[in-house]
């Protein structure tokens, strides 16, 4: 009997974690440039999967569009296909704007901004936003969607209502968005990024997080399937 209802629980848990397992995208962080003079890097935002399960095949079928919540408006997300979970990742914004050598180079001068300390971006997935308006002084907001027609809901969105900083805006580890939040130069992951001769001066460098919210791989489903299992051998 026992061996029966071990077979029996494996089979119902396992089929309740692939019911209940699917990818979770948020956005994490906005970097709205906040620079004086001339911008040393594009307009970016983050995102990240608070999922179960990848999410997959987004190159080209992700949209962004700021403030407007219209779909019909908005501009193809290109550069990152797979987002694991737990996985954060990072797209350009309005990097035709200040890169005219085309994106590479816009993700050049990202990587040259974000990669101190050594080896902070080491695996971190850079995407862009195939045009789309640059996020604005003042106040603006990042608006993710699964389509371009009128009926495509919002994936999600994350506003800020002051003007940017040096410092980008960033949620709460796990993924809340609290209006106006700035990161913070050792906490959740945040770090002093880089400049160099071609960079704005500033008495303080720039301070964000971009790919290190530290998300830990999800594992409440499968938790509470074990729970479950060992509760239905216990009981027989």
């Amino acid at each position: 009997m026992k061996k029966i209802a071990f077979i029996v629980a494996y089979f119902t848990t396992t089929a309740m974690q692939s019911a209940l397992a699917a990818p979770n995208l948020q956005i994490t962080e906005i970097w709205a440039g906040g620079l004086p003079g001339a911008e040393a890097t594009s307009d970016w935002f983050e995102l990240t999967n608070f999922g179960d399960m990848p999410a997959t095949g987004l190159d080209g079928t992700l949209y962004y569009d700021d403030d407007s919540f219209d779909a019909t408006k908005d501009d193809a997300l290109f550069g990152v296909d797979t987002i694991a979970p737990g996985e954060s990742v990072i797209y350009l914004v309005s990097w035709e704007d200040t890169f005219t050598g085309g994106v590479g180079d816009a993700i050049a001068a990202f990587t040259s901004m974000w990669g101190a300390p050594a080896g902070n971006l080491t695996g971190v997935q850079i995407g862009y936003v195939d045009g789309g308006s640059g996020l604005g002084g003042g106040g603006d907001t990042a608006v993710i969607f699964t389509g371009n027609t009128a009926s495509s809901p919002p994936v999600d969105y994350a506003a800020y209502s002051v003007n940017p900083q040096v410092e980008s805006f960033v949620s709460l580890p796990d993924g809340t968005w609290v209006d106006n939040t700035f990161a913070q130069d050792g906490v959740w992951s945040a770090y002093q990024g880089n400049f160099n001769a071609t960079d704005d001066v500033l008495s303080t460098p720039p301070i964000g997080s971009p790919g290190a919210v530290g998300v830990p791989e999800p594992a409440g489903i499968a938790l509470a399937a074990t729970g479950l299992l060992l509760l239905a051998i216990r009981r027989v």
